[in-house]
C-alpha cells in the first residue's frame, strides 16, 4: 500500500491528548483491543505511546494474567509461542507512524517559529523565569547550536530525555537507548557509589542502580568458565571484516575461593581438567548433594591460577582492533606441553571451520610454552604438522646460511617481547648469575653511577628501576634502555659490557613492540639480537669454566673465590635459555611471515607484529582489576569475579565500538598511543623482497661485529679469526641442537613439566595433580544429606531457611539438620565449608618481588 494511504489525517492538537481524550482517539483508530493493551500497561499520553514504540512488546511476557489479552490480540501456538493478528499490527503501525510524523512536524514548525524576524514568538511568565533561570540560557543554547560545530547529540538526547520524564510520574520514566548506554558506561567505569551519586543529584537522568544492575545481568556477555566460544568469534570477526587472526594465552595469579553462580548452576573456583584436546572440561563442578561438593572440598584441587586465551584480530579495515576473549578458566597449573600443544590444534582447526585463519600463537616464557612451541615450529625439535594440507611454503634461498627454520609452517609463534625484555632485566638483577662479556662484567655499578652523579634530567631513572626485588617492571626495561641513558653510558667506564646488554633491550622494543618501526628495520633490530646472543654464546663455550671463574675473581669487588661456586655452570655467565631461544623463535617467526608478505601468500595485515604477543591477556587482567568500585580496596580476583568483570568489560567495548551511532565520547588514557592509524599502516604495507630480507640481516650482522669489536673477541674464536655468518650460525644450530637431545633424554625419565627459569618469579603453583574421585564413595541418604555439630538452632544472616519456592529449589542443598530437613542455600554451603581465607597483597607488584 502506498504511504499516501497508509497514514492517518491528524491535526496537532492530539499530541496534547492524555487520559480520556488519548483513550478515545487509540479505540477510534485501532479498536478495543489496542486500547486495552495499552490501558494494561499505564500507557496515558501521546507522549508516552511515542516514547514507548514497541507496545507489544509487553505480550511477550510470560505471565498467566496476560492470556486473555494475547488471545484477542492474535493466536497462542502449540509450542506457547505467540503471533499478533496482522490486521492488529497494521493499524497501529499507521497510526504511530502518523503520529511520529505530526511529532516532527510540530517540531519544525515550533522552531521556524521560535526563530523568525529575529523573535522567540513565546512569552514565558517572569516567574517562570525567575525560578527556572537556565530557560533563558536554553533559548540562546537552541539558536547557538544550529551553527556550532561541536556535537550536542548527546545533550540534546540528554535534556529531551530528563524534561520528558520530569512531566510524568516517576514508575513511568523511559529513557532512550543510547541514554542507557551512557548509564551503563557509568556504571561499569565508576562504580555503584558514583551511578547512585549521579541519579540522586540529576533526577529523571538515568535508570535507577537496580535497573542497570539487571540490564547488565542480563546481557548477552555472559561467559562460561572453560567453554572456548567459537561462534562468538566468527560473529566477531564478521562484524570487524577480518578473517586473519593470532591467539594469545597467558595467566595470572587468583584468589582462592569457591563461588557458587546462580545463573549456571555451577560451582566455579576448582581446578578444570583438561580433555584429551587440551582444552578444560567446563560446566563439571554442578551438583544437588551437600556431599558430593564436601567431596570435592577435600579431594578436588582449587584453581591457584586464571587462565585466558584471547583472539586479536589483524585489519585495517576496521577502526577499532579489541582482541576477543575466547576462554577463561582456573587451573592448578599441572598441565603439561602436550596440552598446550593439543590445545592450540584444536583453536586452529575450529577456527578454520568458522573461517578464520590462525596465523600464529603467542606466550610467555614458561618453559612448557616454549617446548610446545618448539614442536609446533619443528625448530631444533620434532615437527608434529608435517604433512598438514594448510601448511605455508616458502622458497629459502640458499644463501639464507642464518636461517634455521623449517620452510613450511602451520602457523608461527611469538615469545611476548615484553616478557622477554623483563625477563633480561631480571637476569641483569639477579643475585646468583654473573654474566661476562669478553672482557666486561655485565652488572648494574654503571646505571647506579648514572643516578648518583648525574642529573634525573638527563637520564629519567630512579632507584626502583634498578631495584632487584622488583621482577615485572617493564617500564624500567624502557628507561633503562632509552637513548639517553646510553649516550651517558658511552663516558662510564667498565660500562660497555652493559651498553651492549641495554642496546639489547631496546632492540627488541624496536622489532615487536613499537607501532611506528616498519618490518624491514623490525627485522634488522631483531636479527642484530638474535647475532649479539649467537656470539656471546659461542663466546661462552669457547671458554673453559676455570678460566671465567678466574676473570671475575680478579675483576669483582668481593671476596670472590673460584671454589665458592662450584655447582655454577658456564650457562651461569650467560642469559637464560628461555630467552636465548625465545629471542631466537620471534625473529625467525619474522623473517618467516615477511617472506610470506614478498610471496605473496599472505595480506598487509599479516605484519601488524605489534599485535603479535600476549599482552592482550594481560591488558584484560589490568582491565578485570581496574574495575572494581571506587569505595573498593579489592583489586585482585576469584574466577567467578573475573568472569563477572569480564560480562562488564564486554559490554563496555561494546559500547566503545558503536560510537559512530551512539555519539558518545570516552577518554583516552594518557598512556596509550596516539599514534595516527594511518600512520602506521603506511608503515607496515611498504613492499620488499626477499633480497632487501637478506639484506637488512647482513647489515644486522656486520653492526654486531662493528659493536662488539671492543671486546676482543675474536681472541677466543676460531684461529683469532671473526668467523663468518655462515660458521656463526652453524655453531649455534649444533648447540640448540644439543640443548634439545638433552631435553628429550630429561624427558623420557621425568614427565613433570615446570618452568626452569631461574630468573622467572611467576607465581607457580604446587606440582600435586587432581585426583578425581568416583561417586561411590559417597553416602546418600535419599537425596538429604546431614550436616553435624550444630549446637545453635538460630541462624541469623545465613541462607538456612525451612522452605523455598520451587523456581529457586535448585539453588538450595536439601540438608538434615538437628533432625530436622532443611534447605542450604548453595554460596552458603561454600561458605561453611571453607576452612580459610586466601588473599592476595592489593599491589600486584609486590607479589612478584623476592622476599
Amino acid at each position: 500500500m502506498s504511504n499516501s494511504l497508509s497514514r492517518i489525517n491528524l491535526n496537532q492538537e492530539v499530541l496534547l491528548f492524555r487520559n480520556e481524550a488519548f483513550y478515545d482517539l487509540v479505540e477510534e483508530h485501532c479498536g478495543s483491543t489496542v486500547l486495552e493493551i495499552i490501558q494494561a500497561q499505564d500507557i496515558s499520553s501521546v507522549d508516552c505511546l511515542l516514547d514507548v514504540r514497541n507496545i507489544f512488546t509487553f505480550l511477550e511476557l510470560d505471565s498467566n494474567e496476560l492470556i486473555p489479552l494475547k488471545k484477542k490480540a492474535g493466536i497462542v501456538l502449540n509450542d506457547g509461542s505467540f503471533i499478533i493478528k496482522k490486521g492488529i499490527m497494521y493499524k497501529v503501525d499507521v497510526f504511530t507512524r502518523s503520529l511520529y510524523r505530526l511529532n516532527e512536524q510540530h517540531l519544525i514548525d515550533s522552531f521556524q517559529h521560535f526563530n523568525s524576524n529575529g523573535s522567540t514568538g513565546l512569552i514565558i511568565p517572569e516567574i517562570l523565569v525567575q525560578k527556572f533561570p537556565f530557560l533563558l540560557t536554553l533559548m540562546n543554547y537552541s539558536n547557538f547550536i544550529i551553527n556550532s560545530k561541536i556535537d550536542f547529540t548527546f545533550f540534546n538526547i540528554m535534556m529531551n530525555n530528563i524534561i520528558k520524564n520530569a512531566t510524568m510520574d516517576e514508575r513511568g520514566y523511559r529513557y532512550d537507548n543510547i541514554i542507557r548506554q551512557f548509564a551503563s558506561s557509568l556504571y561499569i567505569l565508576g562504580g555503584r557509589a558514583a551511578y547512585e551519586f549521579v541519579c540522586l543529584n540529576i533526577p529523571a537522568f538515568i535508570p535507577s542502580t537496580q535497573v542497570i544492575q539487571a540490564s547488565i545481568i542480563s546481557s548477552q556477555h555472559y561467559l562460561t568458565e572453560g567453554l572456548f566460544d567459537f561462534l562468538r568469534v566468527r560473529d566477531y570477526f564478521s562484524s570487524k571484516q577480518s578473517t586473519l587472526a593470532f591467539c594469545a594465552e597467558d595467566s595470572t595469579t587468583i584468589v582462592l575461593k569457591i563461588t557458587y553462580d546462580s545463573t549456571s548452576n555451577m560451582f566455579i573456583g576448582f581446578s578444570l581438567p583438561l580433555d584429551q584436546n587440551g582444552l578444560p572440561i567446563p560446566s563439571l563442578y554442578s551438583t544437588d548433594s551437600f556431599s558430593q561438593l564436601e567431596n570435592w572440598y577435600l579431594n578436588e584441587s582449587m584453581a591457584k591460577l586464571l587462565v585466558a586465551n584471547l583472539i586479536q584480530p589483524l585489519s585495517y579495515s576496521s577502526g577499532n582492533l579489541s582482541p576477543y576473549l575466547l576462554a577463561a578458566y582456573g587451573t592448578d597449573n599441572t598441565f603439561k606441553a602436550t596440552d598446550v600443544i593439543s590445545r592450540w590444534r584444536c583453536i586452529y582447526h575450529r577456527c578454520k571451520a568458522n573461517g578464520i585463519r590462525l596465523i600464529g600463537f603467542s606466550t610467555d616464557c614458561d618453559s612448557r610454552y616454549l617446548n610446545a612451541m618448539k614442536l609446533s615450529l619443528g625448530f631444533f625439535g620434532d615437527f608434529i604438522y608435517d604433512g598438514h594440507p594448510d601448511n605455508f611454503k616458502i622458497d629459502v634461498p640458499s644463501s639464507w646460511n642464518w636461517f634455521l627454520m623449517r620452510n613450511k609452517q602451520l602457523f608461527i609463534c611469538m615469545q611476548d617481547p615484553m616478557h622477554i625484555c623483563t625477563k633480561l632485566r631480571n637476569r641483569l638483577l639477579s643475585k646468583t648469575a654473573t654474566l661476562v662479556l669478553g672482557d666486561q662484567i655485565i652488572n648494574l655499578k654503571p646505571l647506579y653511577y648514572v643516578i648518583d652523579n648525574f642529573s634525573k634530567l638527563d637520564h629519567g631513572l630512579v632507584q626502583s628501576d634498578v631495584n632487584p626485588k622488583d621482577r615485572q617492571n617493564y617500564g624500567s626495561c624502557e628507561k633503562i634502555s632509552n637513548d639517553k641513558v646510553l649516550k651517558l653510558l658511552d663516558n662510564i667506564s667498565n660500562s660497555f659490557g652493559i651498553s651492549i646488554y641495554l642496546q639489547v633491550i631496546k632492540n627488541i622494543r624496536l622489532a615487536y613492540i613499537e607501532k611506528t618501526t616498519n618490518v624491514i628495520d623490525r627485522i634488522f633490530h631483531a636479527w642484530v639480537v638474535v647475532f649479539i646472543f649467537r656470539c656471546w654464546s659461542m663466546w661462552i663455550n669457547s671458554m673453559d669454566r676455570q678460566t671465567l671463574d678466574l676473570f671475575v675473581a680478579q675483576h669483582s669487588n668481593s671476596n670472590f673465590t673460584p671454589t665458592e661456586n662450584k655447582n655454577k655452570t658456564k650457562r651461569d655467565f650467560f642469559i637464560t635459555y628461555q630467552s636465548h631461544f625465545s629471542v631466537e623463535i620471534n625473529a625467525h617467526s619474522l623473517v618467516y611471515l615477511a617472506v610470506l608478505f614478498s610471496e605473496g601468500q599472505i595480506s598487509a595485515e599479516s605484519l601488524t607484529i605489534y599485535l603479535q604477543n600476549s599482552q592482550t591477556c594481560e591488558n584484560t587482567f589490568r582491565s578485570a582489576r581496574s574495575i572494581s568500585s571506587t569505595c573498593s580496596g579489592g583489586v585482585n580476583f576469584t574466577v567467578f569475579q573475573f568472569l563477572s568483570r569480564i560480562k562488564k568489560l564486554s559490554m563496555l567495548q561494546s559500547i566503545k565500538n558503536n560510537v559512530g551511532e551512539n555519539k558518545l565520547r570516552f577518554p583516552q588514557h594518557h598512556k596509550q598511543s596516539k599514534i595516527s592509524r594511518n600512520n602506521v599502516t603506511q608503515q607496515n604495507t611498504i613492499s620488499f623482497s626477499k633480497h632487501d630480507i637478506e639484506k637488512k640481516v647482513n647489515d644486522a650482522y656486520q653492526y654486531v661485529i662493528k659493536l662488539m669489536s671492543p671486546l676482543n673477541l675474536h681472541q677466543w674464536l676460531r684461529n683469532q679469526q671473526t668467523l663468518s655468518i655462515k660458521q656463526l650460525s652453524a655453531n649455534i644450530s649444533q648447540q640448540f641442537q644439543r640443548s634439545w637431545t638433552k631435553e628429550l633424554n630429561a624427558n623420557k625419565n621425568d614427565d613433570s613439566d615446570t618452568e626452569s627459569d631461574s630468573e622467572t618469579s611467576d607465581t607457580m603453583a604446587d606440582d600435586a595433580s587432581s585426583n578425581h574421585d568416583t561417586d561411590e564413595d559417597l553416602d546418600f541418604d535419599n537425596g538429604v544429606d546431614s550436616i553435624y555439630n550444630v549446637t545453635t538452632s538460630v541462624h541469623r544472616g545465613v541462607r538456612l531457611v525451612n522452605d523455598v519456592k520451587q523456581e529457586h529449589a535448585e539453588k538450595y542443598f536439601r540438608v538434615t539438620l538437628n533432625n530436622q530437613i532443611k534447605f542450604l542455600h548453595k554460596q552458603t554451603a561454600c561458605w561453611l565449608l571453607e576452612k580459610d581465607k586466601s588473599s592476595l597483597p592489593a599491589d600486584r607488584l609486590s607479589r612478584v618481588q623476592e622476599n
